[in-house]
C-alpha cells in the first residue's frame, strides 16, 4: 500500500490587506518550487474572525492536495492573519517551523482602501469613509452594524491598519529570523528586486521571474448604494434558505466597479488619521528598525 505524504503549509503571507499581497501570492504561484493554497485565502487559522474562512481541518488540508513533488515551499496567503488575535499562535501550534511574510504600507492608505473593500465584500453600508470611521466606537459596542455584515471586526478600519501592535504580537511569538517584511512602496517601485529577496528568504531558486502583472488594484465604486441592495438581497436569500445563484453579484461587480482610483483622503481627515496612528507607526519603526515617520506627513 502506497502512503500519501501529508502536505502542509510551511510559509504564510499573513497580510496586511491592501498591501500588494494578491500580486505577490500570484507571482509565487508561478514559481515551480512553490504551491499556494487553493483557494489562496483559506483563513483557517483566524478563527476569531468570521469572513467565510474554512472551518474544518480536513477541508483546510484539501487546499494543498494539488501540490506536486517539486513543490518544496507550500504557502497559505490569508491576509487577515496579521490582524487576527489568534491566527499566529494557531499557525505555530500547527507547524512550529513556519515562516512568515508581512507586507507593510502606510496605515492611512490601508484604512481608506479597506473601506472600499468592505463596501464590496463585507456589507458596509456607509459609503463616506469619514462617516464610516466615526462609526467605529458605536460598532465596537455592537451598534450601527449592517445586518448582512459577516463580522463587525471587518468594519473597524482603525484596528485593521494598526500595524505596529500587530507586528509586535507576531514578533512576541515568532523568531525574527523567521519573518520577512516587505514595504509596499519598495515593492511597487522595484518589484523584481523585492521579489528576489522573498525567494532568497524562502530558500528557493531566485532566478525565476513572473511577468509582474499588477493584481487586485484598488478600484472605484461608481454607485455604492447598489452594493447595499446586493447585500440586502443576499441576506434575504440566505435567510429564506435559497441556495440557487442568480448571478446578480457578478453583474453588479462588472457594472459598478471601474479601474480608477477612488477619491483621495482630504487634508482634514488625513490629519485625524495621522494623529490616530502616530504612536503605532513609531512602534512599528522601532520594531523593524526602519523610519516610517514620512507616513505621517
Amino acid at each position: 500500500m502506497i502512503e500519501t505524504k501529508l502536505v502542509i503549509p510551511n510559509f504564510f503571507l499573513v497580510g496586511a490587506p491592501k498591501c500588494g499581497t494578491t500580486s505577490l501570492s500570484l507571482y509565487l504561484e508561478e514559481h515551480p518550487e512553490v504551491f499556494v493554497s487553493d483557494p489562496k485565502e483559506p483563513h483557517f487559522f483566524s478563527n476569531d474572525i468570521n469572513n467565510g474562512g474554512i472551518k474544518d481541518l480536513s477541508g483546510y488540508l484539501d487546499c494543498f492536495k494539488g501540490a506536486h513533488g517539486g513543490c518544496r515551499t507550500i504557502g497559505d496567503t490569508s491576509t487577515l492573519y496579521l490582524y487576527s488575535k489568534t491566527a499566529i499562535q494557531n499557525i505555530i501550534k500547527f507547524n512550529p517551523k513556519s515562516r512568515f511574510i508581512v507586507m507593510l504600507r502606510n496605515p492611512l492608505e490601508i484604512a481608506f482602501s479597506f473601506h472600499q473593500l468592505a463596501l464590496k465584500k463585507f456589507g458596509e453600508t456607509e459609503t463616506d469613509f469619514e462617516k464610516a470611521w466615526d462609526l467605529q466606537l458605536e460598532r465596537k459596542q455592537g451598534n450601527q452594524i449592517p445586518k448582512w455584515c459577516p463580522d463587525p471586526t471587518l468594519l473597524l478600519y482603525g484596528d485593521i491598519a494598526m500595524l505596529g501592535s500587530q507586528v509586535e504580537r507576531l514578533l512576541d511569538r515568532v523568531e525574527r529570523k523567521k519573518v520577512y517584511f516587505i514595504i509596499f512602496d519598495n515593492f511597487i517601485k522595484d518589484t523584481k528586486t523585492e521579489y528576489k529577496k522573498v525567494l532568497n528568504f524562502l530558500s528557493i531558486d531566485s532566478n525565476h521571474y513572473p511577468d509582474f502583472i499588477i493584481y487586485n488594484k484598488t478600484q472605484r465604486i461608481k454607485y455604492p448604494s447598489l452594493f447595499k441592495r446586493l447585500f440586502q438581497f443576499i441576506w434575504l436569500k440566505n435567510k429564506l434558505g435559497i441556495n440557487k445563484s442568480f448571478g446578480i453579484g457578478k453583474i453588479l461587480m462588472k457594472y459598478n466597479i471601474v479601474d480608477s482610483l477612488p477619491p483621495s483622503i482630504n487634508g482634514k481627515m488625513r490629519n485625524r488619521l495621522s494623529g490616530f496612528y502616530k504612536k503605532d507607526i513609531e512602534l512599528l519603526s522601532e520594531l523593524i528598525n526602519k523610519d516610517f515617520s514620512k507616513w505621517l506627513l
